[in-house]
Order: structure tokens, then sequence, then C-alpha cells
């Protein structure tokens, strides 16, 4: 399985400037389908279908715990949190797509967008985890 995480355009800018601080509430939210548009600055501006509610999985995502930014080298900054995991409950949770985003901002901001390489699903009583590389869920550079 390949997952790929990818940067919007916005990311770098809105840590670099201090909009988007570790401090802040960021959530993990799941799509059964999503477009990714690097220009997007908005998470009402995402096109696709949430994961369904109601079987483990809530509306507008699972906060990150534990949030991290982290210098790496002069320009470059690593952003981590907590491994997710939710626990499907009357039905599958199931998944393509995930975008991380900073609830903290009245606007939502994207910074990430996840694809899973295919749905991915969790049976009723089984969880839908998101494991996070040990060397954080990315890094990026500000120049």
């Amino acid at each position: 399985m390949a997952v790929t995480i990818s940067l919007y355009d916005h990311t770098a800018k809105l840590f670099a400037d201090g909009s988007n601080a570790a401090g802040d509430t960021y959530k993990l939210k799941l799509y059964a389908t999503a477009t990714f548009t690097a220009a997007d600055t908005t998470l009402a501006g995402v096109t696709g279908t949430e994961a369904t509610t109601g079987t483990g999985y809530t509306a507008g995502g699972q906060a990150l715990a534990n949030v991290a930014v982290t210098t790496v080298t002069t320009n470059d900054a690593k952003f981590d949190a907590d491994d997710v995991t939710w626990t499907a409950s009357g039905g599958s949770i199931d998944a393509a797509y995930g975008i991380i985003y900073n609830d903290t901002d009245t606007n939502d901001p994207p910074i990430a967008f996840i694809d899973f390489d295919g749905t991915q699903s969790a049976g009723d009583g089984t969880d839908f985890k998101v494991v996070w590389n040990a060397n954080g869920i990315f890094t990026f550079t500000v120049a």
C-alpha cells in the first residue's frame, strides 16, 4: 500500500506566520471520496463525501492528540501527533482519504491531504487506525 500525504499550497506559510500553532486543535477528517486541489484554503472548499457517521466515526473527524511542531533544520520543520483510532460500531468505517485541518481557525484551513491508496475498512467492532510514520506526519520547508 502506497499511502501519500500532500500539503496544501498555504501550509508552510500558515506555520511560518504563526497562523497555525502547535497549541491549535487539528483534526483528521475521513472521506469516502475526495479531490485534492492544492489551492484549497478552506475545508468548505474541499470536494468530497465524508465517511459515514454513526458507525463509530463522528462528523468533522477526530482531534489529533499531542501535536508537536518542531524545528528539524534552519528552514525545515516537522509536524507530528499521536496515531488516530476509531472503533467501528453499528457498521463499518470506510475511507479512501483523510484531511488534516486546523479546527481552531474559523475557516478550518486544510493543511494535509492523505490518500490511503484505495478504500480502507474497519468492520463492526474493529479499529480503523491511522498510524503515522515514526519520523512524523510530514516535514515542510519555509524558504
